[in-house]
């Protein structure tokens, strides 16, 4: 399950993933998405993973696919968490993508925000 954070303005977008995601939100999620990227082009991301749990097996596959089709539509994305695996995660991903990742603690989810506005 997922949310639209109130920080949310314009091109800047905060989500918030609680538990698992699932197909039905990322059904949801794509359109929103996508409808955003129409409006503003390229979209700066915060996603708070902090109550994360996983994804359906199904999600990975519309994620992969979303991705491609949007891969220059993000400028910058902010993960929060606490996980260590968040961290790999934009170690990896960081050198492919043109999108900025950076990970950020829960307990610097204020400067995430500074930092995904900038």
């Amino acid at each position: 399950m997922y949310r639209v954070l109130d920080e949310s303005s314009g091109r800047t977008v905060g989500i918030k993933v609680d538990g698992k995601l699932t197909n039905n939100d990322y059904e949801v999620l794509v359109p929103y998405f996508e409808n955003l990227i129409n409006e503003y082009g390229s979209l700066n991301l915060l996603c708070d993973m902090t109550q994360f749990s996983g994804v359906e097996i199904g999600v990975f596959w519309e994620d992969f696919k979303f991705s491609i089709r949007h891969v220059r539509d993000f400028t910058r994305m902010a993960i929060v968490g606490d996980e260590q695996w968040l961290d790999w995660y934009t170690t990896i991903f960081n050198p492919m993508v043109k999108t900025e990742l950076k990970c950020f603690s829960s307990k610097h989810i204020h400067d995430a925000w500074n930092w995904v506005k900038a």
